[in-house]
């Protein structure tokens, strides 16, 4: 059988999600600025010591890895930030669409019992 979707949505604890998703984004927003910050401390810093004269070129070797991984780790906050936005802004539309459906709800029973009232006339 299929996974029944809205079975799987209705678990998710939609509250406990909306009050930790300010904290998500302002955790990724943090992440991120430090991964930038790192990054322009390292830019700047990029130069080899003297001391590593005999192995010269394992050293530039380990110094581009190190470059990599930082433009990897920058690459990654990036996403993560993208992502802490998006979901702060999935969680705002499925609270509307909350609010909605309860005020849809509470229409459909006005309009029920009005049925109902014209009915039994």
């Amino acid at each position: 059988m299929g996974l029944n979707w809205i079975a799987a949505f209705k678990l998710i604890p939609w509250k406990d999600v909306a009050a930790v998703t300010p904290d998500i984004l302002k955790g990724a927003k943090n992440l991120w600025s430090r991964a930038r910050k790192s990054g322009a401390r390292t830019a700047d810093s990029g130069q080899v010591d003297a001391a590593y004269d005999s192995s010269a070129a394992s050293v530039n070797r380990l110094a581009a890895r190190i470059a990599e991984l930082e433009a990897e780790q920058r690459s990654a906050s990036d996403l993560i930030n993208a992502l802490a936005e998006q979901n702060a802004q999935l969680v705002a539309a499925v609270s509307v669409l909350r609010i909605r459906t309860r005020a849809l709800l509470a229409l459909f029973v006005l309009c029920a019992v009005a049925i109902i009232g014209l009915w039994w006339r």
